[in-house]
């Protein structure tokens, strides 16, 4: 259950930004372990996770563009986590996951100057994004919120 605190805009900042940190931080984390998995040039390494471009971010290209597009399913994916560990609110769950993904959204605009006109690139956002919503609430739901509540008597 949410306490009053939890509802305050500076609780929310500090959880967004812990969250924001750690999730760009798996980020990181996965694209070090594939760009040296598919021998993709080291340099490429701080653009990685910003791929937007359909040559760069394609499953079915192989290489270093299937690496891009494995670094985002698999940082997805290892999110359910933080949701747990950091919101820890039913209710909050997709707001974190959306906020997140709005943000990168804007960092991949930013990043590479253009705007993402990549199908691949969309759906595997969205995509994500859906799924790690309702895996969050209901992760939350059942870990946190249903909890045994412990009584004295």
């Amino acid at each position: 259950m949410a306490t009053k605190q939890d509802q305050e805009s500076r609780t929310i900042l500090k959880k967004l930004s812990i969250f924001l940190v750690l999730f760009y931080s798996i980020y990181y984390i996965l694209s070090i372990v594939l760009v040296g998995g598919f021998h993709v040039n080291w340099q490429q390494l701080g653009r990685f996770p910003f791929r937007i471009n359909q040559f760069e971010f394609n499953p079915a290209a192989g290489g270093d563009a299937l690496g891009a597009w494995l670094a985002m399913v698999l940082t997805f994916t290892c999110s359910l986590a933080l949701t747990y560990l950091v919101v820890k609110a039913t209710r909050k769950a997709w707001d974190y996951v959306v906020t997140t993904s709005l943000f990168h959204f804007v960092i991949c605009c930013i990043v590479n100057q253009a705007f993402p006109v990549n199908w691949i690139w969309w759906l595997t956002l969205i995509l994500c994004n859906v799924i790690l919503s309702l895996a969050a609430e209901i992760t939350n739901y059942y870990l946190v919120d249903m909890r045994d509540i412990q009584l004295d008597h």
